[in-house]
């Protein structure tokens, strides 16, 4: 059984710096906890820190993933359009969704890691080059994966009568699009989206969503069909040193030079209000990071004691927007 009523808290286990066995902990644990989603990213580098030390591939994680969890929705936060032709992406997407029976999110994003396309020769462009293939590609897996078939001819991509002959589980596989970027990412999310996802505090991500709005108006789309999720890390712990420590060892196993950005840390109350703050803005998921060395305690304690005070605190108080 999924948690809670409301708020739909996912997390994102870093691939980099850990063991297939550690992510294998982590997943069942998310899973047996009730937590809607759990997530990977889709990098060939390590992103943080080091660069040379060692990353798992997302997709491959994914598919693991599926065989070891019995609930949880999966997903890449995000794939990259760089990384595989649409009809490709389309057909794994297709085929993880039988594997997990209906349990696969598609995240797709514009791409971004400079050092991981240049070592391996892709074309990552510049930043409108890869909000139009983000377009481009969205597109066209949308319609594959409904099970269109597809005649092409554009700017990035082309394609003759493309069919994926093996058809997802779901009714709708959904889409989710990452990314904050005002006038290309959120009018993709707009057109395309069952899902948008975004870092920051409450009132950056109120912004953001008031301009998701607008693109929804102008391509005729109903906000209420794209759910928004937000992202921080979280520490929940009673004491704010302890809490600073945990930070400190994950930062420390993968060499951060800086902080990591922005967390919140506290005890269950403090938490649940963090998290309210975001569903009374128009957010109605969250992702929370989780790193080598796992903080398993925050994992079981936003399931056990956070997620319920949001609960309560949600049905007590009237929604701002």
């Amino acid at each position: 059984m999924m948690l809670g009523g409301g708020l739909q808290l996912g997390v994102n286990v870093w691939a980099q710096n850990t063991k297939w066995d550690r992510i294998r902990e982590q997943a069942q644990l998310v899973d047996r906890l009730g937590y809607h989603s759990l997530w990977v990213w889709d990098h060939f580098y390590a992103i943080y820190g080091d660069l040379t030390r060692p990353n798992l591939e997302g997709w491959q994680l994914l598919a693991a993933l599926a065989a070891v969890t019995t609930s949880v929705r999966l997903g890449c936060l995000v794939s990259a359009v760089t990384h595989r032709h649409p009809a490709v992406l389309a057909n794994m997407a297709t085929t993880h969704d039988n594997i997990s029976h209906g349990r696969t999110i598609l995240g797709m994003g514009a791409a971004w890691n400079v050092p991981e396309h240049l070592a391996y020769g892709l074309a990552l462009g510049t930043p409108a080059e890869r909000s139009r293939r983000l377009s481009e590609a969205t597109r066209l897996v949308r319609q594959l994966v409904d099970g269109k078939r597809v005649t092409h001819d554009g700017r990035y991509y082309q394609m003759t009568d493309a069919e994926v002959v093996t058809r997802p589980v779901q009714s709708r596989l959904p889409i989710l699009i990452g990314g904050g970027g005002e006038r290309s990412t959120l009018r993709i999310a707009a057109r395309y989206a069952d899902l948008w996802h975004t870092g920051g505090t409450a009132e950056h991500m109120a912004h953001k969503l008031q301009v998701l709005h607008e693109h929804c108006a102008a391509v005729g789309r109903d906000p209420a069909d794209i759910m928004a999720l937000g992202t921080r890390w979280i520490v929940v712990r009673d004491d704010a040193a302890a809490g600073k420590r945990v930070l400190d060892r994950i930062a420390a196993h993968h060499q951060l030079q800086n902080p990591l950005a922005n967390p919140i840390v506290g005890d269950p109350d403090e938490v649940a209000a963090e998290l309210v703050a975001y569903w009374r803005v128009g957010v109605r998921g969250f992702i929370v990071h989780a790193a080598e060395p796992f903080d398993e305690e925050t994992i079981e304690r936003l399931a056990t004691e956070v997620l319920p005070r949001v609960d309560r605190l949600i049905a007590a108080a009237p929604v701002l927007r």
